[in-house]
């Protein structure tokens, strides 16, 4: 199955990744996943491959995915805006 532009924006939106981010985990630059993106240029066949193991990881785990990371978990419980390290340590 191929992608189109729109199929790699949701799939990196899908991550939470921005496109500095997918790029790092893709090894390219994010000026290349933006030109997927827009449909400037297509991915080649190790790009698509890997693309197809991340759509794949996202329909597998998609629940976890969805899930506030911990952090923010622990931030909305403690009703605040901004954590510490020393914070973490303290026991409720």
């Amino acid at each position: 199955m191929s992608f189109n532009k729109q199929d790699i924006r949701s799939l990196r939106q899908r991550l939470g990744w921005s496109l500095a981010e997918m790029a790092r985990q893709m090894g390219c630059t994010a000026s290349l996943i933006g030109k997927w993106e827009t449909g400037a240029s297509e991915p080649d066949s190790e790009s698509l491959n890997q693309l197809r193991y991340l759509r794949n990881h996202v329909e597998t785990y998609s629940e976890q995915i969805r899930e506030l990371p911990q952090l923010e978990k622990e931030m909305g419980s403690r009703r605040v805006a901004q954590l510490t390290g020393r914070d973490l340590l303290k026991d409720n």
